[in-house]
């Protein structure tokens, strides 16, 4: 069963309790306000690349905001109870929201952002990743002992007994799919097709957050409790570890550098890894708890979200400098970019008692800065 470092706090203690991996998880007491009990994704907010749309989750009305990157033209489209994820076929044109209250995925066209269709899962899904070159979905489920795969040809779901797991990561190279357990010492390595499932020991639980470097064959791993970031050779399986901050949140790779960027959540800093060399080329200060992290590869700039700052933090990659400091919405969870736009999209957490909050903020980063 998922740990409780997954659910959402509304207010984030500044102690280290309080990170991104909530210590409450093993029964210490937090400063801050109850939880409110509901999953949240860092997948909250995403770009379908296609269209130039970015698709935002409204927990609290069971909805997706889409924004025409653009125009800046918004609309609701409402899809099924606690939505926490989405993902986007992009050689299709198809987007898939993860609806943890309802137990099921909704499906849109992103042509016209239409709900054309929704899929079961298994209890409380949660995190989905999308192999377009397969047109299979793999979704986590939380609360269960499988993953829930979806043949989004046919609209068929099929579930793979492989135990319980939070984040996902899809290689379209080699159809293989990553799944990370919070309390789970293993990598679970699945073949996309058939199931099998290898587990690769990687000698620490609490790891947090994946990202991919397809190009460069590597796959990064954030883990909260040994204040590191795996390394995982994706033809050899091959591990290195590189020790990075406290707190180590969210991680984000350049596909053109292939240099990776990992919010220390309780340093209030930033790493920069050197994917060629494996060794982490500087520490950058960035704003008060940073725990979302995008990059816009056009540009190099380097987004963080400040999750206690409530602003976002514009990191100028080539001289490894905080050039801007932005207002991002309150409590700023997820970010993704539109290279194209140069517009920045960050995902805002729910606010209980006001139910129109705005869920999601755009920030026009500047476009050069001396």
């Amino acid at each position: 069963m998922i740990s409780i470092f997954r659910l959402l706090f509304w207010a984030l203690t500044a102690s280290l309790l309080g990170a991104c991996a909530s210590e409450s998880a093993r029964g210490q007491a937090l400063t801050s306000v109850p939880p409110l009990g509901t999953l949240l994704s860092d997948r909250g907010i995403v770009l379908n690349a296609a269209a130039h749309k970015i698709y935002a989750v409204d927990q609290a009305h069971g909805a997706v905001v889409v924004i025409n990157s653009r125009t800046g033209v918004a609309r609701s489209i409402a899809t099924g109870t606690r939505p926490d994820a989405v993902a986007v076929n992009n050689a299709t044109n198809r987007v898939y929201v993860v609806n943890s209250g309802a137990g099921n995925v909704s499906v849109i066209d992103g042509a016209d952002d239409q709900v054309t269709g929704t899929i079961r899962t298994d209890r409380r899904p949660y995190y989905i990743a999308v192999n377009e070159a397969t047109n299979k979905a793999y979704v986590s489920n939380t609360f269960s002992n499988v993953m829930t795969v979806l043949d989004l040809s046919t609209g068929a779901p099929s579930d793979w007994p492989i135990g319980s797991g939070d984040a996902v990561a899809v290689d379209s190279k080699n159809g293989q799919v990553y799944l990370l357990g919070y309390e789970d010492p293993n990598l679970r390595i699945i073949n996309g097709a058939t199931g099998e499932v290898a587990r690769e020991p990687i000698g620490s639980i609490h790891a947090w957050a994946p990202a991919l470097d397809e190009r460069n064959r590597k796959l990064y791993v954030t883990r909260v409790g040994s204040a590191d970031v795996l390394v995982v050779d994706l033809e050899s399986r091959a591990h290195t570890v590189i020790k990075v901050g406290n707190y180590p949140c969210a991680i984000a790779v350049n596909p053109k550098t292939h240099m990776a960027y990992v919010t220390n959540y309780a340093d209030d800093t930033v790493s920069v890894i050197d994917g060629a060399s494996g060794t982490v080329r500087g520490t950058i200060p960035v704003g008060s708890h940073p725990q979302s992290v995008a990059v816009d590869p056009t540009r190099n700039r380097v987004y963080v979200g400040n999750v206690q700052g409530n602003n976002m933090s514009v990191i100028d990659a080539s001289r490894m400098k905080v050039i801007q400091t932005l207002p991002a919405g309150s409590h700023p969870y997820a970010v993704v970019t539109d290279p194209e736009t140069g517009a920045v999209y960050m995902g805002n957490m729910p606010d209980p008692e006001n139910t129109e909050a705005p869920v999601y903020t755009v920030v026009i980063a500047a476009k050069s800065t001396k």
